[in-house]
């Protein structure tokens, strides 16, 4: 029986503190039978253990406890040095077993499969469940050596500069934090974005906004380039206004692994990523979320060969008064 690990198959939205936000929302859409690439996730003990291990707990509160937090330079350099000791440790022979078995039964057809290792983050004994482009996610990794590799570099960055500024400043203590990677077969996208079941802007909870680029999602939400906005109303899933973007770059499988910025093709630049019935279809599935979670939601998801996907559910931000 696996220690570490669990499929998403067996989480649910209420195992936040051993899986994390993303895991355990991506466990929940599972049980609604959408469309979830197949996965699993690597549970908070895993990290908890990996440390104890290797013998880094003690050594990582005596660098982080003198950073400057006024001091980028000395924030950046005392949580490189952080990081490096996570990403160089060795890997406890028990995780590393249950990590390479399961991702090994993802495998179809004889081929080595290419996943996403993405984080999925927590606070212990408290309900925040995100903290959104302060860890790292990880595209089209292959092989089993390679999973390994980059599942210490997502453990590492629970100590990006960003995230340990975050907390310090949400008065959050840095040994609260839980990462619980999770593992999914990659979705080589033909597109992909974003949708929210309200508007993020004007708080108008009768709109639905989506946002959406060719390629992966990371074209979206990494800010580094235009993407295209549709905006519907909710009733009637009439969409009330289109801006179709100027799309010049996006975010691809890169040659070999990993992923890289391109330049799109020029007769797809100006051309809208989506088709009134996809954002219908779209709208439908985001809905059936919000109903389910009784919140207005922020989604992820992307699109390939006919199939939306869904990538990940949160609680959306609600701008108040």
């Amino acid at each position: 029986m696996a220690v570490f690990i669990k499929s998403l198959e067996v989480i649910n939205k209420d195992m936040l503190q051993e899986c994390g936000g993303k895991a355990s929302n991506l466990g929940e859409l599972t049980g609604l039978k959408l469309n979830v690439p197949n996965g699993f996730c690597i549970v908070a003990e895993a990290f908890f253990n990996y440390l104890r291990s290797n013998r880094l707990e003690e050594q990582i509160l005596n660098i982080s406890r003198d950073i400057d937090y006024e001091d980028f330079q000395d924030l950046e350099q005392k949580t490189s040095a952080i990081r490096s000791l996570i990403e160089n440790a060795g890997m406890p022979s028990e995780v590393e077993e249950e990590i390479t078995e399961n991702y090994q039964s993802l495998q179809k057809d004889k081929l080595v499969p290419f996943v996403a290792v993405r984080s999925s983050v927590a606070v212990k004994d408290t309900d925040i469940s995100s903290f959104p482009g302060m860890m790292d996610t990880y595209h089209y990794v292959r092989g089993k050596s390679e999973v390994i590799k980059n599942v210490k570099r997502c453990w590492a960055s629970v100590w990006s500069a960003r995230a340990t500024f975050a907390r310090q400043k949400k008065g959050i203590e840095h040994a609260k934090a839980i990462i619980a990677p999770v593992i999914q077969l990659m979705v080589d996208s033909e597109f992909a974005g974003v949708v929210f079941t309200i508007n993020p802007v004007s708080n108008a909870r009768e709109e639905i906004i989506i946002e959406s680029n060719w390629g992966l999602g990371e074209s979206v939400v990494s800010g580094k380039t235009v993407s295209d906005l549709y905006i519907i109303g909710k009733g009637l899933l009439n969409i009330k206004e289109k801006r179709i973007a100027r799309k010049e770059k996006a975010f691809v499988k890169a040659e070999g692994s990993g992923g890289t910025w391109v330049e799109v093709e020029p007769g797809k630049v100006n051309k809208p990523t989506l088709t009134d019935e996809q954002v219908r279809e779209l709208c439908r599935i985001a809905l059936a979320i919000e109903e389910h979670y009784g919140c207005p939601q922020d989604i992820e998801w992307a699109y390939k060969r006919g199939v939306f996907y869904m990538l990940q559910a949160r609680k959306a931000n609600i701008i108040t008064e």
